[in-house]
């Protein structure tokens, strides 16, 4: 083999490798809070999004409550671009209260999408000893952000972006009395008067094979040996 059909076979494996381990940038840009019936379908009266379109805001902090807030401080920038890194990432949510309704849903939304990629439901938390119990949300009537349009639900913890799946490990949503933090209102973050509902999301970020990408390189190095020999001619002894 000649020098130059090995550095072509590096370079070929080295592309390859590349491209097989690029990931698919996964940003949170938009969140759908809303109070839901028994099958996840909203019912009202209660919608917080982060678009400043005239419904409450869903604040975001990062990690525990109390963490830096991740958009505000106003209305105006109530839409996130939080990166998703490999791994775990935990987030508080913070909203004004409203009608303590049984159930809340919440519609996850990335890189821009108007689309839901995740959907979950709960059962509103009363204490901090409960267990966070949640599940995929299919409902057909769940809010859309940035307006009162409705869109279904994904019906799932997990999406895929590029090479990398995300998963929703954890959702909750707590009444007032549970925190009693007062640390942002309807459309502004900072103390409002009132103690906030409380929720959390955590996301699990793991990389996931794409065997196209492998069949791809198996492929042009097979291509490339073939045409190396045929340049050369059959070998002798």
């Amino acid at each position: 083999m000649t020098a130059r059909f090995s550095r072509t076979l590096v370079l070929t494996a080295t592309l390859a490798l590349t491209l097989a381990s690029a990931s698919g940038q996964i940003q949170l840009t938009d969140i759908t809070l809303f109070s839901a019936d028994a099958d996840g379908n909203y019912s009202g009266p209660d919608i917080w999004e982060t678009q400043p379109t005239g419904n409450f805001i869903v604040w975001i902090q990062s990690g525990a409550p109390g963490g830096p807030f991740l958009n505000g401080p106003t209305s105006a920038n109530a839409q996130p671009n939080i990166s998703l890194p490999p791994g775990a990432s935990s987030f508080t949510l913070l909203n004004a209260p409203g009608a303590d309704s049984d159930s809340f849903g919440i519609n996850l939304f990335f890189n821009g999408s108007l689309t839901p990629s995740i959907s979950a439901t709960a059962p509103m938390l009363t204490s901090q000893g409960e267990q966070h119990t949640f599940s995929a949300d299919n409902a057909s009537d769940t809010p859309a952000p940035g307006s009162i349009s409705i869109v279904p639900g994904a019906g799932t913890l997990s999406a895929e972006f590029g090479n990398e799946l995300v998963t929703l490990t954890d959702f909750y949503l707590a009444t007032p009395s549970v925190y009693n933090l007062d640390q942002a209102g309807e459309y502004s973050t900072g103390p409002a008067g009132s103690d906030d509902y409380v929720g959390g999301i955590t996301f699990s970020v793991t990389s996931v094979p794409e065997p196209q990408w492998s069949l791809w390189a198996i492929s042009l190095l097979a291509g490339l040996i073939a045409m190396h020999r045929r340049v050369r001619g059959p070998q002798r002894n």
